[in-house]
Order: structure tokens, then sequence, then C-alpha cells
């Protein structure tokens, strides 16, 4: 017996393998390296004293090649989203993609660098490569991610401008320390040679490994220390803020209570006197927009307000600001002085009751006593865009406290007083918010951008950014949110940075002594071992192309076909029938042209479907192009299983299908062939298919028929009508084609009432041709428009001659007919085609009438009702048949 060799497995599934833990394990790796160099961050500066993860990247793509390089990017991703998180910057944009690649680049580079100028494998044990690589090649390859990263940093707004400079030189002295500090203990895991490096683990990398322990400590422990000033800095700047701001608003209320006493004493102050006596709180509080006083006037005293004193009409409000007549109520709040009044006279005789928030804070005072503040609304003498607020403090009678003579109120434009009270503070930037917690939500912002209310910006470090305020029986919230240059203003100097940055450098010269002197141990005898990593290649596969029709998912011609061939060969050794199914759509080039071609697709979609509905799990359906669809019905029972199928088809397809708000009915003629009986050969069922479906067309259409050999002759004069018609309309005057003019003629008094066109044939070879049968094979070829164009334009000359001539006395009134085909009325040029065959008409043109079916109306879309208007504008007819 022969014996065969068994092959060996194949090797790209291990290189595969290999490849994913090379990009995974370098992801994971650089993450954490990232993790610990931010733990030594010193604020506010977005570039790392020292970047770990720089050594990392450099030493997997070294030692690992260029398998890494892909893990470099995933883990200097992670690692962009963790810096972007710490600095409050967010991570969800496109330029989190720099920084990584600048990462990728800078690793690939320094490695070539490496492999280039020193050459790997190597244990980089003489002194003149140590030199080459920490002084020449790692400083070199850290000016890449530096110079891409930092400019795209800046262009988002997370660097400012000014601090450029100074955050590259970080960035890049970061970069190349993690490179120096990180890279040997790379190559203690994994370098080559493997005995070189395996044998250093104590004297290389416990020392270096120690010192890097040490040197960190120190630096977090430093920028602790820093942070802890920053947060200090900043939350005593919005202390201050929010006591000089209560302080504020305590003298704003002390304001209000002074005008109220003063009313009380004299309810009855005249205008001039009332702006004396708040002008003065107006020019010691900025913001303050007005102080009013509201007269107290009831049912009864109204029409004497209206007429007589003081003689203007009381107007309500609404949450926009306009004016309408109060409507009836038993008592109104009034305002009657105002101060200053000429930039308040807008609100002069507002009943403040009229308006619910207002009303609601004027009930409250006068109930509590105190002064009561509103939620934020828009002013009604607001030009600008700023909220406002409004605090009542009801008058009282002096010697009949329950007795309410009016309210005294102050306006204030919120924006205007929080600026004024805090300008002279040291508040640069400081993004302000001053928040009503007692208001509804979604009105609660006094002051500040709009949405600061909601917004929860991250900040550079995680500072206390709320104080409470109590202002007029409400709950305010002052928010002073730091930005980063609020930071660069607070930030102490750059001792830190040099003094993190001169301890690493130390670390780093440890390193290269460490190379040097514990190279000298290294083994003559080296291993060079070189592992070809094999990529898989993956293959867009193209089954879904070269087989199936893009459109409806069906198998297409080719496809079909050879499964067709497979099917009838095994059906000859089995001797099996198998069904074809040939059909075409009977109204899909109307349908195509009327609502157009996306609607085309759709119904083609459609249609497709519905029969997939109807076919066995083994039969298969395939489109040959346009309306075409073609069948294979393998182990059918003869006739009668093929007939079961081709019925359920008709049913299905006759049923009504909704395309665009429209319900369309399509049908289609099917012909079905079966084997062996009329065809041996996958070519000869299809063409005997074939015939059978244009029989089945000339039947009536949505029907079906089989086979028959007679239908050869049927087919071959439909062929022959098609090719005579098609010369015909190249040349009609020579080719049979005539008009008749069939009178209509009235019943009650025999007057001719019009003429009705029809279309004659007289073929020179076939003879005379019926229209029932030259017209449908006129639309089946797509020719039907020619066609009309031709009757048309010669029926509008001939009935032109006749008002021309002596017979014009008889045509008085009497109207042209001619029919319209739908395919015709559908064209998009169909308008323009009429117009220009009904010009030798001139006037007459309100004579002629074109006849159009009614599915045309049923069916028409708004293209074929602009037609319809188009034509008629023009005067030309139009009626249904």
């Amino acid at each position: 017996m022969d014996v065969v060799a068994s092959s060996p497995p194949p090797a790209w599934p291990r290189a595969l393998g290999r490849s994913l833990t090379i990009v995974v394990g370098t992801a994971l790796a650089y993450a954490v390296a990232g993790w610990l160099a931010l733990q030594l961050r010193v604020p506010p500066d977005y570039a790392l004293v020292v970047f770990f993860p720089a050594g990392v990247a450099a030493g997997a793509a070294l030692t690992l090649g260029w398998a890494a390089l892909p893990g470099v990017a995933l883990g200097a991703i992670a690692v962009q989203i963790l810096t972007h998180d710490a600095v409050g910057a967010s991570w969800q944009h496109w330029g989190i993609l720099a920084p990584a690649a600048g990462a990728t680049a800078m690793a690939g580079a320094t490695a070539w660098g490496i492999r280039r100028a020193i050459g790997y494998p190597s244990a980089f044990d003489e002194p003149a490569q140590v030199i080459r690589l920490f002084f020449v090649i790692v400083p070199l390859g850290a000016l890449l991610n530096a110079s891409i990263s930092v400019p795209t940093l800046v262009a988002r707004g997370i660097i400012l401008p000014g601090d450029a400079w100074g955050q590259w030189a970080s960035w890049w002295i970061g970069d190349a320390l993690g490179t120096v500090l990180i890279l040997p203990l790379v190559l203690v895991l994994l370098g080559e040679p493997r005995a070189a490096w395996a044998a250093r683990r104590w004297n290389l990398a416990l020392p270096l490994l120690l010192a890097l322990l040490l040197g960190g400590s120190v630096v977090r422990l430093l920028a602790d220390a820093q942070t802890q000033q920053l947060r200090l800095r900043a939350e005593q700047a919005g202390t201050q803020a929010a006591q000089t701001l209560q302080r504020r608003l305590d003298a704003q209320l002390d304001a209000l209570e002074a005008m109220g006493q003063l009313l009380a004493r004299d309810p009855a102050i005249g205008q001039e006197a009332f702006e004396d006596a708040a002008g003065l709180w107006l020019r010691r509080y900025p913001g303050t927009q007005n102080f009013t006083f509201n007269w107290r006037v009831t049912r009864a005293q109204r029409p004497h307000y209206e007429c007589c004193d003081p003689g203007w009409p009381i107007l309500g409000r609404d949450a926009d600001g306009r004016r309408f007549p109060a409507p009836d109520r038993d008592e109104h709040m009034v305002i009657t002085r105002l101060a200053p009044l000429e930039t308040n006279i807008a609100a002069r005789g507002l009943d403040v009751m009229s308006y619910a928030p207002l009303r609601t804070a004027v009930e409250r005072a006068i109930a509590s006593g105190r002064p009561q503040a509103t939620e934020p609304f828009r002013l009604v003498q607001e030009t600008g865009v700023q909220r406002g607020i409004v605090v009542y403090h009801a008058v009282r009678a002096p010697a009949q406290a329950h007795t309410v003579l009016g309210i005294v109120s102050s306006a204030f434009r919120m924006g205007d007083v929080t600026q004024a009270a805090l300008d002279a503070l040291p508040l640069q930037h400081l993004a302000l918010c001053l928040i009503d917690l007692d208001a509804a939500p979604g009105n609660r912002r006094l002051a500040g951008a709009d949405g600061c209310e909601t917004a929860d910006a991250p900040a550079a470090l995680p500072v206390r950014t709320d104080w409470p305020l109590r202002f007029a029986q409400r709950h305010w919230l002052l928010r002073l949110q730091p930005g980063d240059g609020f930071w660069r203003l607070v930030a102490a100097d750059a001792r830190l940075h040099l003094s993190a940055s001169t301890g690493f450098l130390a670390v780093g010269l440890l390193a290269a002594f460490l190379l040097v002197i514990s190279g000298q141990r290294r083994r003559t005898e080296q291993l060079v071992q070189q592992r070809t990593l094999e990529l898989a290649r993956s293959h867009a596969s193209l089954m879904q192309l070269a087989h199936f029709d893009a459109l409806t998912g069906l198998v297409n011609r080719s496809f079909w076909t050879e499964q067709a061939h497979t099917v009838l060969a095994t059906a000859r050794a089995s001797g099996q029938e198998v069904g074809i199914v040939f059909l075409d759509l009977d109204r899909f080039k109307h349908i195509n042209d009327s609502l157009g071609h996306t609607q085309g697709d759709r119904l083609l979609q459609t249609v497709a479907a519905r029969l997939q509905g109807c076919l066995r799990a083994r039969d298969v359906l395939g489109r040959f192009g346009g309306d075409e669809f073609v069948v294979l019905l393998p182990w059918i029972k003869g006739r009668e299983g093929a007939a079961t199928v081709a019925r359920k088809i008709a049913r299905t397809l006759d049923e009504p299908i909704t395309l665009h708000g429209t319900q369309v009915r399509v049908g289609a003629s099917l012909g079905v062939a079966v084997f062996p009986h009329d065809g041996d050969t996958v070519d000869a069922l299809l063409r005997q298919a074939d015939t059978a479906m244009y029989a089945a067309k000339a039947a009536g259409r949505n029907q079906w028929r089989f086979f028959e050999p007679t239908m050869h002759a049927h087919v071959s004069r439909r062929l022959a009508i098609e090719t005579a018609l098609r010369q015909t309309l190249d040349d009609p005057a020579h080719s049979g084609l005539s008009l008749v003019y069939q009178p209509q003629v009235s019943a009650q008094d025999q007057r001719v009432l019009g003429l009705e066109v029809l279309l004659r044939w007289q073929h020179p070879a076939l003879g005379p041709i019926p229209p029932g049968e030259f017209i449908g094979v006129a639309e089946d070829a797509g020719i039907i428009d020619r066609l009309g164009a031709w009757v048309l334009q010669t029926a509008c000359h001939q009935f032109a001659a006749w008002h021309a001539g002596p017979q014009a006395p008889l045509l008085a009134g009497v109207r042209l007919a001619v029919n319209c085909s739908p395919i015709e009325f559908a064209r998009p040029g169909f308008v323009e085609q009429v117009l220009q065959a009904v010009a030798p008409l001139g006037p007459l043109v309100r004579l002629l009438e074109l006849e159009i079916t009614e599915s045309l109306l049923v069916q028409s879309g708004a293209d074929v009702a602009q037609r319809m208007r188009a034509l008629t504008e023009r005067g030309i007819g139009l009626t249904g048949r």
C-alpha cells in the first residue's frame, strides 16, 4: 500500500496569534506606563515631566519589530484619553489621533535609528554605542512626537498659544527621558541576544528600578504640594467672590427696605421726589435697573385710576414681555412711580399681579413682610439678552400694619449687577455662573453664559466651584469654573519642573553607566535568530459582487446559469424533471417612467421579496436584468408542479404594491418550460420559457403559459412586427401608416361634434395589422412615444389644413380627439413634444383633446399632475377613456 506523508500544520495561525499577542501586550504595557507617568504630572501642564510610555514604545518596536506599532497606536490613544480627562478636556475628538500618530512615528523612527546607527541585536555595552543611543538617536526621535502633537493641541485650544514653546520643550524632554529610563528595562526583558540581556537583571534592572521609584516618589510629593497650592488659590478666589457678591446683594435689600420706609411715610409721593430719593441708590449700585412703587388699586378704584389719577390704563404682561389690558381682578398692584422714568417708561402702568411669576413673589412678600425675589425672567424694558429679577417689599401704613399701601420693587439686570460687584476682584480666566436653585428647571440661570447652570465642565484640578448665596428668601449659587488661563496665572515658577527633569536626567545617566559596566560581562557567543513574521493576508470577499444582483440580492445570470447546469446534470443522472419559469413584469416601464427610477428600484425589490415567498428553499430565483426574473424549479412533479408555482406567482404579483403613497398593480407574464420535455440544455430551456412568456403577454398579460412548439410562429410574427414598426417610424410616409378620422355625431340633431383620430397600418409585406396587435408591440419595445408623436403631429397638420381650406365652415366648433398612451404621457419630455406638434394649429389648439386612460389618473403622481396643468394652461383639453 502507498504511504502518504502527512503535511505539517500551517504556520500562519501561530504567526497571527503571535502578532495579536504583540499588539495587545504592547498596548497594555503602553497604557500602564502612561498611567504611571500621569501620576507624576505637574499641573497645569499638559506635557509630562517624564513620559515612560516612550521607552515602552521604542523598546517594543526595537525588540518585537514593526508588528508592535499598532499596539503603540492603540496604547497611545488610551493614554490620550486619560490625559485629556486629567486636564479637563474632551477626548471625543479626532485630534487625539495626532499624539497617537506622533508616538507611533517616534517609536518607529527611534527603532529604525538604532538599527541603522548601532545595529540590532546588540548588547549596547560599548561607550560609543551608549552615547549614540542616549545622546543622539533618542533625542532626535523624541522631536517627532512633540512636533506633531503640540501644534494639534494648540489648534484645539487645549494648550495655550503662549505656552506652545514651553510645552513643546517639556514634551520633547519628557519623551527623551522616558525612552532613556525605560528602554534598558524593556531590553532586559525582551532584548537580543537573550543571554546578554538576561544576565543584567540584577546589576542593571534592579538598581534602575530602585532609582526610578525614589525619583518618582520625590516628584509625586512635589507635584502634590503644587496641586494643593493651586487648589487653595482657586478656592480663595471663589470664596472672596461669593462674599463680595453676598455683601452687594445685602446692600441691595437695605436700599429696597429704605425706600419702603420712605413710601410708608409718604405714599402719595410725586414722581420727581420719588426719582430724587431713588437716584441715590441707583448711582451707588450700578446694575440696578429701577425702583418702582406699585400702588394698590382695588376693583372699585380702577375706573378712577385709569381715567383721572394718574390717568393711564392698567396693563398686564406675558412671559415674552408683551403688554395688554390687565384682566379684571379684586385688586391690582400697578407700577405708578418709577425711577428712572425715561428708561423704564415701558413698565409704567403694569399690574404685576397679572403675570404669575411676579404675582407669586408679591403674594409672598405681603404674607411674610420680608423682601421677596422673583425667578429670573426677561424684563419688559430689556433690550438685550440679560436675565432680570425683581425684588418686592410690601409697604404698610405706619399705624395699621395689616393695611398694605402698595409694593416697592427694584429690578436688576443680573449680568450688570454681578459684573459691578466683582469687577474689582482678580477673577481673570474664571467662568462665572449665577444660579437660582429655587427656580424651575430650565429657568435657573441668572448670569453667565447660556447653559452654564447645567454644564458640567471638568476642571484642570478638582476644586470647589460652587458657593451658596441667600437673597430675598431665595437660594442662589455662585459657580466659578477656573480655566487653563487661571492655572497659568497662579501656578508656581518652573523650579518644580526643572527639579523633576534634573532628577530623572541623573537616573538616565545612571542607566547609561550601568549599561556600559554590565556590558563588560557580555558573552562573545551571540545567538542570532530571526523569526519571520507571517502576516495573514485577508482577501475581500468578491462573492456578492460576482454572483449576486446588487439591487435585489438575487443571483445574477451567470451564477443562476452555473447552478442550472449543475441541477440539469443531476436530473439527467436521476431521471427527474426540472422546471424553468421566465417572467417579465407587465407594466414596469410605465411605472418606472411615471413614478421615477427610485420607485422603480423599490418595485423590483418588492417583487423579488414576493417571489421569494412563493418558492421552496431549494428553488433558485435570479434576476437577469431590467424586469426579467427566472426561477429554477428542481425536482418538480411534471407540469402540474410547475403550474402550481406559476399560479402562485401570478396571484402574488397581481396584488397591489404601495410605492411612495401610491398603489400600483404590476402583474407579470410567465413562460414555463420543463426539462427534459421542452429542451435538454439550459440555453434551450431558457429560449422556450422566453417564447412561452411572449405568448402569455400576447394573451392579455398577467397570464402564464407552458411552452408549445406552435408558439415559435407567434414569436416570429411579433419580432417581425417590431422590426417593421421600427423601420416604419424611420420613414412613416412609405410604410403604410395612415390616420382615419371617425366623426362623433350628436344623437339629437345629427350634428358633427368631433373627430376621433384612429391609426391604421397596411404593411406592404405583412398586410393589414390591427392596432390591438401593433400598439402592444410598440409599448413593449419602448417606441410608443415615437409612434404617438407621429400620430399627433400628422393629425394636427391635417386639422390645420382643413381649417385653411373650403372645409373650414363645416368644421366650425368640431373638436379633434387624439388617444394618448399612459407610457407616452409619463415621459419627462412629453409636454414639450405635444407643444411642438400642435404649433401648426395656432388658436385652433382649443379644439384639441387628448384622451388619456383612467389608470393614468389613478396612479398619477405630482409630476403627471404638473404635466396635465401645463397642457390645460395652453388650451389643450384632456378627457378620460
